[in-house]
C-alpha cells in the first residue's frame, strides 16, 4: 500500500484504505521523516546530507497496532503490516 497523498499528511490516516480523520495525537501514532533536496530519506548520523524538509505522517489507532510506515528508495512512504517488518528485520 502506497502512500499517494503526501499534502494530507495530517488530515487523515496515512493508510490510504482507511478513511479516519486525524482529531487528536493521543490516538494513534505520528511518524517525523527527514528528506534530502532529492526526496531521499536522510538517516540520522549515516549521512553528511542535511534535510531540505520534513514531513509527518500519522496512522490512526486502530492502523498502528497494525501497520507501520517504511521508507523504500523506489516507492517512498509506505504502509506496512508490523509482521513484515520484525519478520525482515530478524
Amino acid at each position: 500500500m502506497r502512500i499517494i497523498e503526501v499534502a494530507a499528511m495530517l488530515s487523515k490516516c496515512a493508510n490510504p484504505l482507511c478513511s479516519m480523520p486525524f482529531q487528536y495525537l493521543r490516538d494513534g501514532k505520528v511518524f517525523q521523516v527527514e528528506l534530502d533536496e532529492s526526496g531521499q530519506l536522510c538517516s540520522a548520523g549515516a549521512s553528511p546530507r542535511k534535510p531540505s524538509r520534513t514531513e509527518r505522517f500519522w496512522l490512526c489507532g486502530p492502523c498502528s497496532v497494525r501497520f507501520t510506515l517504511a521508507f523504500d528508495r523506489g516507492k517512498g512512504i509506505e504502509v506496512r503490516p508490523l509482521r513484515a517488518v520484525s519478520s525482515s528485520a530478524a
